[in-house]
């Protein structure tokens, strides 16, 4: 009879494994340490009140009794025990009447003495599942029925708990021992952290430099390695198996004083103790940190460098034509202030075109792409390219009209190709011909280990080729820096190869060079094709002649909180015919559209705002008011706006007067009069 105790890591399928686990108690029939175990068998005879009680160590060959009470043997062959019939099973085995049990009515030990009838084995079960031995009661008179199953097995596992303890303090005397060694001098000399733990990481012992960075390993063994970690997971990924050495891993620790220790842990295991050399690799890491950190202020540096020369170039220009302008119509010169003026608006202009560059480098520039066809857009860009060269050049346009079509900003490519036209001409100090190109070309999984972050697919390939003198290796590999120019001072801003990658990049693509001394160079621009694009703008395109008008009348939201932007848009729209609300925040806007009557007639509104900001606000409203049309406004946009965003119109900073106007106009000409 079997009664189950519910032992869900019990392991019976591995013999070996099972004697290697109790030799790991290092147990021998000699031992004088039995007092403890003698206590609980005394239990176990009186609770089953029986002629004897014992603790069985089942071996390889015999089994033997490490505690006994009204027992002569000291030991039998393991063929003819019970107790090998107990440890194959988790569950406490009954046999109530021996002689009626086949599998022990001819056993030697029921036939013969000590003539047994009765028998419960409960199995002893380590930590690892295994049953290293028995807790046995026997009787020369059989029984009908037997109650203390579930007190024996508590025995059991009492007897299981004293063997731990014992194999714990067998770690600690090896630790011990290996302390005493001939690897004294090393332990405690060393510099680099010495530790021993178990196989489940318990602390067993730690060298002179482990305590002074961790403290003394606590004489309890029940301290863990992850309670030093600053993640504890981390103290449970390193699994080793026996005699597995020279694994390397590197973690965060925790110090003595709580400040961060980074090691690095060299770990090696030998039976049941891990063996671990730590070195402390804190400086080192943080004099890689402050080597990231000052390369980084280096190309801070040198973009803020360019970034300053050129705006206050561009400053200069504008402040000083104001200046001018403003003395000129003071003096009555109207004619001649219109000229200052007209520079400094170029000026500005220039400006703005910067920072679009800027944008564009850093992939953060607006993008309103349109399904496009490549041939159309090459053909309308030829006459332009041709004018930008002179007669020295020669301009050569293969285009085929079985392109496929691909989503992009199309001003944008119009403005990077001809970039690499300009660059192309500059570089060609002899006669020579540049030719622009586009093919149709396939990425496949292969291609992947060409270093390019770009995943298999269809692709148009625009290639802008010369036949100048090439790009020297130290050159090339810094020409898509910022700022970055061999152009004489003047003469160009650095930031037009930059822009052109960082517009190829945010569209999905990617850019290569090939080029060497003496053979040219070729700069392609691969875009993605978008299967089954659709044909409208991703953040969405006004349609009509611009001729529309609106009707009279028209009130416009106006949400900005830079007040002298919001003051001169206000003049803007103003000037134009159009009532304007002021809000100098999302939150204000939303709550003076709320209390309206009647609702705005449109919403104009900055993205980047305290308290609510523009997504935010256009959210509110088209929840709200659907028919009102959203035009939003950015001077960064952080690149294209989510889906979830809902708008009709993006219009990018700085802006001209008219163009918002006839923008507006536009908008509120589309929705019908109520």
């Amino acid at each position: 009879m079997l009664l189950n105790l519910g032992h869900t890591n019990f392991r019976s399928d591995d013999e070996p494994a099972r004697l290697a686990a109790l030799r790991a108690y290092q147990l021998c029939p000699d031992e004088t340490d039995n007092g403890l175990y003698a206590d609980l068998v005394a239990l176990a005879r009186a609770i089953g009140d029986c002629e004897t009680a014992f603790i069985s160590i089942v071996e390889e060959e015999r089994q033997w009794f490490k505690a006994s009470e009204g027992l002569d043997l000291n030991h039998s062959p393991r063929s003819i025990a019970f107790c090998d019939h107990a440890v194959r099973t988790s569950e406490v085995m009954v046999v109530l009447d021996a002689a009626q049990d086949p599998r022990f009515a001819d056993n030697p030990l029921v036939t013969g003495p000590p003539h047994i009838r009765f028998y419960a084995g409960a199995p002893i079960i380590n930590g690892e599942g295994y049953a290293l031995g028995t807790i046995c009661l026997s009787d020369s008179q059989p029984r009908t029925h037997f109650d203390g199953a579930s007190m024996l097995a508590a025995l059991a596992r009492q007897v299981a708990a004293l063997l731990e303890l014992r194999k714990q303090l067998i770690h600690q005397q090896l630790a011990a021992n290996l302390a005493a060694d001939q690897r004294d001098r090393l332990w405690d000399s060393s510099l680099d952290m010495m530790l021993i733990t178990t196989t489940d990481g318990v602390l067993v012992a730690g060298n002179p430099a482990w305590e002074k960075a961790f403290g003394p390993v606590p004489a309890d063994s029940t301290t863990h390695i992850s309670a030093f970690f600053a993640d504890p997971q981390d103290g449970a990924q390193v699994q080793l198996a026996s005699g597995q050495s020279d694994v390397q891993v590197e973690r965060e620790m925790r110090g003595r004083d709580g400040q961060p220790i980074f090691a690095s842990w060299s770990l090696a295991r030998e039976g049941d103790l891990i063996f671990g050399i730590a070195r402390d690799i804190t400086r080192a890491r943080a004099a890689e940190a402050q080597l990231a950190q000052v390369q980084r202020m280096e190309t801070i540096g040198q973009l803020t460098g360019g970034i300053a020369h050129d705006f206050n170039n561009l400053l200069t220009i504008i402040s000083g034509n104001l200046d001018i302008a403003q003395k000129r119509i003071a003096s009555g010169q109207i004619d001649r202030a219109d000229a200052a003026i007209a520079n400094a608006r170029d000026g500005a202009g220039r400006a703005a075109n910067l920072t679009q560059r800027l944008l564009a480098y850093a992939r953060r520039q607006s993008l309103t792409p349109t399904r496009i066809k490549p041939a159309d857009l090459i053909r309308d860009l030829e006459p332009l390219a041709a004018q930008a060269l002179d007669e020295r050049h020669t301009l050569n346009v293969e285009c085929p009209d079985s392109l496929w079509p691909i989503t992009v900003d199309a001003s944008q490519l119009e403005n990077a190709l001809l970039n690499l036209v300009v660059n192309a001409r500059d570089a060609m100090d002899q006669p020579g011909t540049i030719t622009i190109q586009a093919t149709n070309a396939h990425r496949d999984a292969e291609d992947l280990a060409d270093g390019y972050d770009a995943p298999p697919g269809r692709y148009v390939r625009f290639c802008v080729d010369d036949t100048g003198s090439g790009i020297a290796p130290h050159v090339a590999e810094h020409i898509f820096e910022p700022f970055f120019t061999t152009k004489d001072i003047g003469k160009g801003t650095g930031l037009g190869l930059s822009q052109v990658q960082g517009f190829v990049v945010q569209s999905g693509g990617f850019v290569t060079l090939k080029t060497a001394p003496g053979e040219g160079t070729t700069l392609s621009l691969w875009l993605p094709v978008t299967e089954d694009a659709a044909d409208a703008s991703a953040q969405g395109v006004l349609r009509g002649d611009g001729e529309d008008t609106c009707r009279a009348g028209c009130t416009i939201m106006l949400a900005e909180d830079n007040a002298a932007l919001r003051a001169h848009v206000c003049d803007v729209l103003q000037e134009a015919g159009f009532k304007v609300v002021e809000a100098e925040d999302g939150q204000q806007a939303l709550d003076m559209m709320r209390a309206a009557e009647p609702r705005p007639d449109l919403l104009l509104s900055d993205i980047t705002m305290p308290r609510m900001d523009g997504r935010a606000l256009a959210a509110e409203v088209h929840r709200a008011w659907p028919e009102i049309p959203i035009v939003l406004m950015t001077g960064y946009a952080g690149g294209a706006l989510e889906s979830g965003c809902p708008h009709d119109l993006l219009i990018t900073k700085p802006f001209a007067p008219d163009d918002l106007v006839a923008l507006v106009r536009r908008m509120l000409s589309a929705v019908p009069a109520a």
